[in-house]
């Protein structure tokens, strides 16, 4: 698939472009010159799609309640149609846990068809050696392994769960699916991330693609599951070994510059920032869920539309997008999804990481390359 998206070859062999792709817009529809035959152009390239909401675990970390809400079978496949019709690359299914949807495998199955790259999110536990085979084709499965046998199962709250999730790493690999672990750092494993490396290193015979760690969300209910400060440097001690042991390993370790440069900051939810220059992460990344599409999890709204077209060419839609541009949105927890490189260089450039204060001015750049911005400031807990 081209990284060009601002081209497009029509079937009748014309090439369609689209000439201002860098309006605040989420979907542009333009016309062949020569057959009129019309294409749809965006940004977008990834979508996150919730099948439900529901899980059988009841992790103390997990910022979704349970709920046995689930998208309709043909509303996934209208938007995974949407998604291919538009230019997406990837889908990822995510929850809740997406085998509590008795037609995820199907549907994975039908995106890869449709010529899009399949990622997912699992807790392991319904991950069969049938079910592995017919998800062969799929991008990468991660599997949630928050620390060994014990702190796993205490975070997780069910037992054999720990046990799970290995097997369906190994099954997983097995049949030659990617795949990797992402481990929620938090009180309860703090001091045993190294611990939990070995272990899982061992138990899958090293057969990992990829490791990825990230903080604890701020919550209401896990305000106590925070990393206390006195606790960074260990944290830290021991991602550094992970990296080090992982690249002697040839396996990814994820949000390198984010877990080995900037821990501090990154650990640190109790702020928002903005990018330097504006967020293009509404032109980037859609979630989409049985509430609807969201342009951005921390903008928080849901467009409730009958198709991903539909709500793109929404006036919420391009509210959004424009928001977020301007800088004027509600900003994101630190670094916490690490969304893309751009993402991240602009939330470093920035230097918004002021504790506890959002800035309440639009960022703009000179033409000589300094930041400019109004230096008035409103405090904002993100636990109200």
């Amino acid at each position: 698939m081209s990284t060009d998206r601002t081209r497009r070859t029509c079937s009748c062999g014309t090439e369609v472009v689209w000439a201002d792709p860098d309006q605040p817009t989420a979907l542009t529809r333009v016309r062949c010159p020569s057959c009129g035959t019309e294409h749809l152009f965006t940004w977008f390239h990834k979508m996150d799609v919730a099948l439900t909401e529901a899980c059988n675990f009841s992790c103390i970390h997990c910022r979704r309640s349970s709920d046995p809400l689930m998208l309709k079978k043909e509303e996934v496949q209208r938007v995974l149609h949407d998604s291919a019709a538009i230019g997406l690359d990837t889908i990822s299914f995510c929850g809740g846990e997406p085998f509590m949807h008795k037609n995820f495998v199907e549907l994975a199955r039908e995106a890869i068809y449709l010529g899009l790259k399949v990622q997912m999110v699992t807790h392991g536990g319904f991950l069969t050696p049938e079910r592995a085979e017919a998800l062969v084709g799929i991008d990468c499965m991660t599997v949630s392994i928050d620390g060994p046998p014990d702190a796993h199962e205490t975070i997780r709250r069910v037992p054999g769960s720990w046990e799970q999730g290995i097997a369906a790493l190994n099954m997983a690999a097995d049949v030659g699916i990617t795949c990797g672990t992402n481990t929620v750092i938090q009180r309860d494993n703090a001091t045993r991330l190294w611990e939990s490396f070995e272990t899982l290193v061992e138990a899958t015979d090293g057969r990992i693609d990829y490791v990825r760690h990230a903080p604890v969300e701020v919550l209401p209910d896990s305000v106590e599951l925070q990393v206390a400060d006195e606790l960074i440097p260990v944290v830290q001690e021991q991602l550094d070994r992970i990296a080090a042991e992982c690249e002697k390993r040839d396996i990814f370790f994820v949000h390198r510059t984010q877990l080995l440069e900037h821990l501090p900051r990154f650990v640190d939810k109790w702020s928002r920032h903005r990018p330097l220059g504006g967020c293009r992460i509404p032109q980037k990344f859609i979630g989409y869920s049985k509430l609807g599409f969201y342009l951005c999890w921390h903008q928080g709204n849901a467009i409730r539309a009958e198709s991903l077209v539909e709500a793109l060419e929404s006036s919420e839609a391009d509210g959004v997008v424009a928001e977020a541009l301007a800088s004027e949105c509600v900003g994101c927890n630190a670094l916490t999804y690490s969304w893309d490189e751009e993402w991240n260089a602009g939330i470093l450039a920035g230097k918004l990481f002021a504790d506890g204060v959002l800035p309440d001015q639009v960022t703009t750049i000179n033409e000589d390359g300094a930041a400019a911005r109004h230096e008035s400031r409103n405090r904002l807990n993100i636990l109200r």
